[in-house]
Formats: C-alpha cells, structure tokens, sequence
C-alpha cells in the first residue's frame, strides 16, 4: 500500500476515534441530568407520600374535615357540632374528632363521643395549663389539650359507625355526621377576636350552582 492510502487509513481510524470519545462524552453528558431528575423524584416521592396516602384514606362521603386550627400561647380553637334532629338522622350518632398537626402527628388525644337529638356539644383545641379556659371552669365542654407551644393543622372527624348510611333505630335514621352541623372559630384570648373555621362535608357544605349540571359534585347531603 502507498503511503497516500496509509495515511487516508490512519485518518479515518483517528476521526472515527475522536466520533466515539465524543459520544462517549455525550452519553455521559446525558446520563448525568436524568440521575438529577431520578434522585428528585425519590425526594419528593419520600416527602409526598405520607401526605397522599392520608388524603387518598379520607373518602369525602362519610368524613368531615375542617382545614385549619391553631393553638398556642395566645389563641385556642373552638368547635361547636349541633344534631337538627332531622326523620333522616339517627337519634344519637358518635363521632371521633382528631386534632391532627401539620408535621400529620396528632396534638393530644382523640375524643370520641355521642351527640343527640335537638343537642349541641362544644369542642376546645387548647394548650395544657390553660387558666381559663379547661375542664374545670366549662365542665359541660370536651377538650384536646396539646402542647403549649404554637402548633396548627386540620380537623378530622370520623364517624363511630361502620356504616354511617345504613337506616338504624326505631326512626330508621342514618348515623351519619355529614348531616350535622359543624361550626367553629380561632380565638385570640388577648382581643377575644379571631377568625371562622371552615368545614367540609357537613351539612352546611358548599353545593355546586344549578348551572354547572352536576358536574361538580360535592361531599355531604348537599
């Protein structure tokens, strides 16, 4: 072979060389942001998760929650639930109420009661030690007594019976706490003003416009 075709030779298996190495570079180049986006994932899937697992376990036809309380210091949550005493209610239907902290642990412990007929039962969310406002000074009020330091979250009210639509009693009424009303407040003890809490899925809970056409259906016997 001439040294013309020797040299064209090693030119070809330089560049072909220099091709590889650069894709090579390339490959790498891409591998390395999709392992960015991997490792991102798994961070958000880790922090997500517990928190979808709880909205996804908190079916909207039998439960009603309440977005925000708070308590500290200064400030205490109040809850007032009234049975309307409705032919399509049961008599008496019990309930478990949870203050859940936003870090999803509970602050203090669950009560659980029973609500009756024509009645209303009030509900503090307070800090330990609260002077004024405790078992004591308001005997008739059930409370959750957490820390005294400033923590806030939702409320979760769960019903006590396995199957709150079932008909039960001699009233063939529903055990079911969506056909209560719940109302409530965070109070600022300093100025004894504060602000409303909201529920949703009671008996007060908002109801799509006639125009939508029930295309936006919403919890509760609204």
């Amino acid at each position: 072979m001439s040294n013309d075709g020797t040299n064209i030779a090693d030119e070809i298996i330089a560049s072909t060389k220099i091709l590889w190495d650069s894709w090579a570079i390339l490959e790498k180049a891409m591998k390395f942001p999709i392992l960015i986006l991997i490792a991102l994932f798994l961070m958000v899937d880790a922090f997500w998760s517990p928190r979808l697992d709880l909205a996804l376990a908190i079916e909207n036809k039998s439960h009603v929650i309440s977005p925000y309380w708070q308590s500290d210091s200064t400030s205490y949550s109040f809850i007032a639930v009234s049975h309307s005493s409705l032919s399509t209610i049961a008599t008496q239907i019990g309930m478990v109420i949870n203050a859940i902290q936003n870090d999803l642990t509970a602050f203090g412990t669950a009560i659980t009661f029973t609500i009756s007929a024509g009645s209303t039962e009030r509900i503090f969310i307070v800090r330990t030690n609260n002077s004024t406002i405790n078992s004591t000074s308001i005997s008739s009020a059930k409370f959750i007594v957490g820390t005294t330091n400033f923590e806030h979250g939702h409320i979760r009210i769960e019903p006590v019976a396995t199957n709150p639509a079932a008909t039960f009693g001699f009233n063939n009424g529903r055990r079911d706490i969506t056909m209560l009303n719940f109302w409530g407040a965070v109070i600022i003890e300093s100025t004894t003003t504060g602000f409303a809490m909201e529920f949703i899925g009671d008996m007060q809970d908002s109801a799509a416009t006639p125009g939508m056409n029930d295309s936006a259906p919403v919890s509760g016997v609204n």
